[in-house]
């Protein structure tokens, strides 16, 4: 029994590994599993191998449930569109993650010319869209060669606080092997939001209910709309919102003079530190390693 026992945990504890994709490039999976009991695993991480003709990408992505329950979602949210590979990487279900804003993002790579060979080269990772995270499905990010992400800067930032952080949509496009925000569509693409809140910042405190809808408060409305327009250089439409700034942000929290004063001090600094075509946080690790030349 004792040698039974020792064997079913080897065996549980062994990696596995499958293959994703065989073709244009080989994609393997290797689970890491550990000996867990009777306890079913809430998550399994999966070690993923990108094969080329002279490279190797390495990295680490999660999905939730055991090992089998695991790969089938892997392997329903991954896979090629428009010549693009995704490779999910999901939240485990978690309070942290609950919170996070780009929990489930995708590893993206494409092939890119290059003067004497096409090479696959990692975009980076990019929101998996809430339509991929309701469903097992990929590429939702990605839209007539746009993709779209979520700007998550100021996600931890003490003074806007969790309600109130400025979720731009994030237009990118790939230039020469690396994603590039492009900063006309972004503004475009965020204009229902900022127009919302436009009207929300000049109504008169009788006509705030009706237009201050979907959960828009002033202080919302404000820093939304002076992030976006920050963030897309756009002069005029920060200078037009920076007249609301004691409105939004003082007014009705009732605040002294000084502490508007800090309140004000602190809005300025932030929309200082934004930098025009900043993308989201890194996800992960991407290692690319080399392979021995073929004889």
């Amino acid at each position: 029994m004792l040698v039974f026992a020792a064997l079913t945990t080897h065996l549980e504890s062994r990696a596995q590994s499958t293959i994703l994709f065989e073709s244009p490039v080989k994609i393997i999976a290797q689970a890491r599993v550990e000996a867990h009991g009777t306890t079913t695993p809430t998550a399994t991480t999966f070690d993923i191998a990108i094969s080329g003709a002279a490279f190797e990408f390495q990295f680490a992505v999660t999905q939730p449930g055991g090992v089998a329950v695991a790969l089938a979602a892997l392997k329903k949210k991954s896979g090629w569109k428009d010549g693009v590979l995704f490779i999910r990487d999901d939240c485990v279900d978690t309070p942290i993650a609950k919170h996070v804003l780009r929990c489930g993002v995708d590893q993206v790579f494409a092939f890119v010319e290059g003067a004497d060979s096409v090479r696959l080269v990692h975009l980076g990772d990019v929101f998996a869209g809430e339509d991929c995270i309701e469903e097992a499905k990929f590429g939702c990010s990605l839209y007539r060669g746009e993709f779209t992400d979520v700007y998550d800067v100021f996600e931890n930032n003490a003074f806007i606080g969790r309600n109130d952080i400025p979720t731009l949509l994030l237009e990118m496009r790939a230039v020469s092997g690396q994603l590039t925000v492009d900063l006309d569509e972004t503004w475009g693409r965020n204009q229902e939001r900022y127009s919302a809140g436009e009207r929300c910042l000049a109504a008169k405190p009788a006509d705030r209910a009706e237009l201050c809808i979907e959960g828009i408060s002033r202080r919302g409305a404000y820093l939304f709309n002076s992030t976006l327009a920050a963030y897309t250089k756009r002069e005029d439409a920060l200078t037009r919102t920076r007249a609301f700034a004691r409105a939004a942000l003082c007014e009705d929290r009732r605040e002294s003079d000084a502490e508007c004063g800090e309140t004000l001090r602190k809005s300025a600094l932030l929309l200082a530190s934004i930098r025009p075509g900043e993308k989201p946080r890194v996800r992960g690790i991407i290692k690319t390693v080399s392979l021995p030349a073929k004889k």
